[in-house]
């Protein structure tokens, strides 16, 4: 919304408080309040005029509370703290305010001061959101153990090194933790149904958390060159998701004949029925190897029954015919498979064929060579012979029945 060389920024920030300042007055008469939501880029600087509005809000017993100060703040930065304004907790539990009537709050851009010990927690909060905060204090045993009903955290873009309970949280429901670059997770929460997480590869605990339906996993780039991310998903993943049902991994994917081999482990993915994976690839189109290392997902899953793969990469890069120097692996399970970006990667036609001869069930294998995901797209004579060199592969082998060509 603003840019930093506006001039007209700071008239229009003191146009905006004088305007909210007006409006509250004229709601003085009202006892309560069910929503209240200021989304504006303020900072501390604005600490005189935004306390008033809290002190408001808090004595107005609002019961959905969204303080955003993020318009005008780029999409990746963070922001120092020292700019930020401080949220005061202690203002709802002071003589005239009360924390229990606060259902669901919003912070966006400020600073949040647990440090405090004369405020009254948020004890019937049930949804807390937390973007781009800076923290005072630890979050985790000063503030989130006392709320007892909460059943949605959501944390994006904050300086949190990492996350952990003192206590089971019985309620909770869904966790969804973005870009904060967290060292470790430990949470109990054995009621836990969706997590979300976008973050560098760290082991994670989920203690109890046995009816998590949905997963969502984005891992961001390792820091060694030539590291995928392959053996944290087959070690750590089916460790802290064992139960999962439906899970959706994002991690890039490196493709070289060097890079053979993978971690194994004796954890399983014992209930996941649906498995997709977006897989930027990067490496040798020419190498098969380590495209098939996503083989063992097989393995992996045994009770699969629908696999996603949707993968970018450079033009169609296909041979002509398949090795079939790979044993399968009997899967009584798996019935459907889409594979996108199916002819970028040479290696992708052999998994195809792999997973045709090891699931005993198959009803459908869906090959699309148009790439699904972001990246640079095929053009349509690419895609054309993509399709004609999927034909050509799978030309009179039994499977033909299965197989659908996008």
């Amino acid at each position: 919304m603003f840019q930093p060389g506006n001039r007209s920024i700071k008239h229009t920030r003191t146009n905006f408080a004088m305007r909210v300042n007006s409006f509250l007055r004229q709601l003085r008469t009202h006892p309560t309040l069910n929503k209240f939501v200021i989304k504006f880029g303020l900072r501390r600087k604005h600490t005189r005029h935004v306390n008033r509005w809290i002190r408001f809000c808090s004595v107005s017993r609002a019961r959905h509370i969204t303080i955003n100060f993020t318009p005008g703040v780029k999409d990746f930065f963070m922001g120092p703290a020292n700019s930020k304004y401080i949220f005061p907790l202690n203002v709802f539990s002071g003589p005239e305010g009360s924390s229990t009537h606060v259902r669901t709050l919003h912070l966006g851009y400020v600073c949040l001061d647990t440090t405090s010990s004369d405020f009254m927690i948020f004890a019937n909060l049930k949804k807390l959101t937390l973007h781009k905060i800076s923290f005072l204090g630890d979050l985790q045993c000063l503030m989130l153990p006392e709320c007892n009903s909460l059943e949605c955290l959501s944390i994006s873009f904050c300086s949190l090194p990492g996350l952990s309970t003192c206590q089971p949280l019985q309620r909770l429901r869904c966790v969804r933790l973005h870009y904060c670059y967290l060292k470790k997770i430990e949470l109990e929460a054995p009621n836990l149904t969706s997590f979300d997480l976008t973050n560098q590869p760290i082991p994670f605990v989920l203690g109890g958390s046995l009816n998590v339906m949905e997963a969502n996993i984005k891992l961001l780039a390792k820091d060694s060159p030539y590291g995928d991310n392959l053996d944290y998903i087959y070690t750590e993943l089916p460790a802290a998701l064992s139960h999962v049902h439906k899970l959706s991994i994002t991690s890039g994917l490196f493709v070289y004949d060097q890079l053979q081999g993978f971690s194994k482990t004796s954890a399983r993915f014992i209930n996941l029925r649906h498995l997709t994976m977006y897989l930027p690839l990067y490496g040798e189109p020419k190498s098969i190897s380590g495209i098939l290392r996503l083989a063992y997902l097989l393995e992996l899953a045994p009770a699969l029954e629908e696999l996603e793969l949707h993968v970018n990469g450079g033009g169609v890069d296909v041979g002509w015919a398949l090795r079939r120097n790979m044993l399968p692996y009997s899967h009584n399970r798996l019935k459907r498979v889409l594979i996108s970006g199916a002819t970028v990667w040479e290696g992708l036609m052999e998994l195809a064929y792999y997973i045709l001869r090891s699931a005993n069930r198959l009803e459908s294998m869906v090959l699309d060579p148009k790439i699904r995901i972001g990246g640079p797209q095929l053009d349509g004579w690419m895609i054309d012979i993509g399709r004609e060199t999927i034909k050509n592969i799978f030309e009179g082998e039994e499977f033909q029945s299965i197989i659908t060509i996008l």
